[in-house]
């Protein structure tokens, strides 16, 4: 009996035994379960977490592209760490551009319009179908800013295991400002008004055309309406729609508006410039504005004028043939692209600056002293101020003479402030965040246009024909505002 009851206790106690190894056995699989349940899921949440403040901080760094490289660094690390104050994000920028499909190249048109990133190598170059990507140094005009980080996350249940944290990985967010790449994406009712007073040499003439037209190879003629104009007037003949008015025709004959809004110019958003659109034939076959018979050779450089007529076309207060276009979603931006190479020396004297008033307006011939060449200045300002404040954005290129030129003439003296330069970066529009635009040297230097042109704001300059090219589409690109998220090739 003895025997069998101490066997008895002995099978309890091997029993015992057998269930506490099993206990110890589930508790592991428990702890590892509540592992994979509880840990990872923290993980793949600060996995989240992060993609959040790389895309925050990726998109606060755009918003100072293409001005400075620097700045956008800087204001995406200082975002990245307002969120996370332990992030330590690397960040790296890039010209974005399109790419021509299928062959993974760069497409043509596309530097420095859209961005420019100076000199650079076709093996850093990384393409897919639709974009390129292009390492753009600090000082160049960047268009794209990507924003990386890593994170390590302490377990919970997981040091059961022998692992105390797992790492996020690498996650990176890639924000771009402008085109992209693409065309523009916001509707647009564009109007170009050009000098083609006598002043231009036929040469930069032709090359200002040519860039207006390259300039199209941005827009989306399902959202933008571009309309063309000269200064001074013109006069349809049947073979050129911006043909040059007459001596009979007077200063005030003719029209400022020459091509009415069109989208003509291509067939569709991937499609090439139309070589027999209307819009194109009339801007290439723009003459110069002389008038032959004329004793003055032409009718001088009424930029107050030129500019009320092209803004009350643009805002409907002459009638343009907007209602005759199809309709676009939603409401279109307003667009005045407007460019010069001269002082203001007007035949008209006579007019209203006010924008709602119809009819020219001219300050006179300006000579030294006799204060109208300020006039025809101050009378652009007051111009460009109402229409602005209409909600017309205002893009000015100051081309040849306009960037050292006075507006007074000085009659081989020394010329003297003010000077045209700054009247015309005035009459720009302010940057998105509200900074006025403004002319930071007389672009006497190329070190100094292409500074102008890359400030971020709405005044550029250039110095001959050949420079012009780029300068229009770089213009027109800078209108849209919009900050995006990009998947980079």
């Amino acid at each position: 009996m003895r025997r069998a009851l101490e066997a008895r206790r002995n099978e309890g106690t091997d029993e015992t035994g057998a269930v506490a190894i099993m206990v110890a056995l589930l508790a592991l699989v428990i702890f590892a379960c509540a592992a994979l349940a509880v840990d990872i899921s923290s993980l793949a949440m600060e996995r989240q977490r992060l993609h959040d403040h790389v895309d925050s901080a990726a998109h606060a760094g755009a918003f100072e592209l293409p001005a400075s490289g620097a700045d956008a660094k800087v204001w995406a690390v200082t975002m990245a760490k307002t969120q996370d104050a332990a992030m330590t994000p690397d960040t790296d920028l890039f010209c974005v551009v399109a790419s021509t499909g299928a062959s993974r190249q760069v497409a043509s048109g596309q530097i420095p319009a859209t961005c420019d990133p100076g000199t650079y190598s076709s093996s850093q170059v990384r393409c897919n179908t639709k974009i390129c990507s292009i390492p753009c140094p600090v000082t160049a005009r960047c268009n794209t800013i990507t924003v990386s980080d890593s994170k390590d996350v302490d377990f919970d249940f997981a040091p059961v295991l022998g692992h105390d944290q797992g790492s996020t990985g690498s996650v990176s967010s890639s924000a771009c400002r402008g085109s992209c790449g693409e065309t523009l994406p916001n509707p647009m009712d564009i109007v170009f008004m050009a000098d083609r007073t006598t002043s231009m040499a036929d040469d930069d003439r032709e090359d200002m055309q040519s860039a207006i037209v390259d300039s199209l190879g941005v827009m989306d003629p399902a959202l933008h309406y571009v309309a063309f104009g000269a200064m001074h007037k013109s006069k349809a003949t049947s073979t050129c729609a911006t043909a040059a008015t007459t001596a009979s025709d007077g200063a005030k004959g003719g029209t400022w508006i020459a091509i009415d809004f069109t989208n003509d110019y291509r067939a569709n958003r991937d499609s090439p410039i139309s070589s027999s659109s209307k819009l194109v034939r009339g801007v290439k076959c723009m003459p110069s504005g002389a008038v032959p018979g004329l004793s003055t050779g032409s009718y001088g450089t009424h930029l107050a004028s030129a500019f009320k007529g092209a803004s009350r076309y643009l805002l409907g207060l002459d009638p343009n043939n907007l209602a005759s276009l199809p309709k676009r979603p939603g409401t279109a931006k307003k667009v005045l692209v407007f460019e010069t190479d001269g002082q203001p020396d007007e035949i008209l004297e006579e007019g209203s600056t006010s924008i709602t008033s119809a009819g020219d307006i001219g300050a006179g011939r300006n000579s030294y002293g006799n204060g109208k060449g300020k006039k025809g200045c101050d009378n652009l300002t007051a111009v460009a101020e109402q229409a602005k404040a209409r909600g017309v954005t205002v893009l000015v290129i100051g081309f040849g003479d306009a960037r050292s030129a006075s507006c007074e003439k000085p009659n081989g003296r020394t010329p003297r402030s003010p000077w045209v330069r700054d009247y015309l970066a005035a009459a720009a529009s302010p940057t998105p965040s509200g900074t006025p635009s403004k002319a930071d040297s007389d672009c006497s230097t190329s070190a100094e246009r292409v500074a102008e042109n890359k400030d971020g704001d709405y005044f550029y300059c250039a110095a001959s024909g050949t420079e012009l090219g780029p300068i229009f589409a770089t213009a027109v690109n800078a209108v849209t505002e919009s900050i995006k998220l990009i998947r980079m090739p």
